[in-house]
């Protein structure tokens, strides 16, 4: 059986746990204080969190990052993070995008129901195309 999950807003007291472990650019202190993210907590630890920018896709909510500490990988959390987030009563849609070498986030978005609708070249600085999902 799996620990107890917890999915809740983020809070300020929250943020060295983040730092710890978060691999995207940018300043989370931002998105707390905007209300853009949640947490995932199992046992008293933050062990990931959802960004949700509220009309970064053509006016509509987008689900901007999935991350969660590398040691705590491979247990479902990435899942309870996009339900908890697709569960939300105060979103009629909901999107999201991932590289295409990225597999396994594609994987999670398919086993949440995701429907790939697109993509876009040249978004990146890489290069590399990106892969549109509609969560919602």
């Amino acid at each position: 059986m799996r620990p107890k999950m917890i999915i809740r807003a983020c809070e300020t007291s929250d943020y060295p746990a983040l730092k710890s472990f978060d691999e995207f650019i940018g300043d989370r202190r931002i998105d707390m204080q905007q209300g853009n993210l949640l947490v995932a907590v199992r046992n008293d630890v933050v062990v990931g969190y959802a960004r949700v920018a509220p009309s970064e896709f053509m006016g509509w909510p987008l689900l901007s990052i999935i991350c969660v500490a590398a040691s705590f990988r491979g247990q479902g959390i990435g899942k309870d993070l996009v339900e908890s987030v697709i569960a939300a009563p105060r979103l009629l849609r909901l999107y999201t995008s991932t590289e295409a070498s990225n597999v396994t986030m594609q994987a999670l978005l398919r086993r949440c129901s995701a429907r790939e609708i697109g993509f876009m070249d040249e978004l990146n600085m890489s290069g590399e195309r990106e892969v549109l999902f509609r969560l919602k």
